[in-house]
């Protein structure tokens, strides 16, 4: 995969951050770290990269890396149904896109 691929998601509090990690854990994704969090999903080479900012509630999702078959809007759907899960299909939850070379 190419560069980098970050999403920013507004209004995200410390126990959406643990059911975030949680869901992922259950999905047997491997964690590592402590804000940040770096995750291998153990599935089609995703990995990812979190990172919480308590005073903003800014969570980061960025996508570290990917098979070469994976494209990234695949990746980021699976992600915005889950934070959409997590949220309650809120609409206090925002997404931004930015790309990074």
């Amino acid at each position: 995969m190419k560069g980098c691929e970050t999403r920013y998601y507004t209004n995200i509090f410390r126990h959406e951050v643990d059911t975030i990690l949680k869901e992922l854990q259950k999905n047997f994704a491997t964690i590592t770290g402590d804000n940040p969090w770096y995750v291998d999903t153990l599935q089609a080479g995703v990995k990812l990269k979190g990172e919480w900012i308590e005073k903003t509630l800014i969570l980061s999702i960025t996508i570290t890396n990917s098979d070469w078959y994976v494209p990234s809007s695949t990746i980021w759907a699976k992600i915005d149904d889950l934070m959409s899960g997590i949220k309650g299909m809120s609409d206090n939850i925002t997404a931004v896109n930015i790309s990074q070379s």
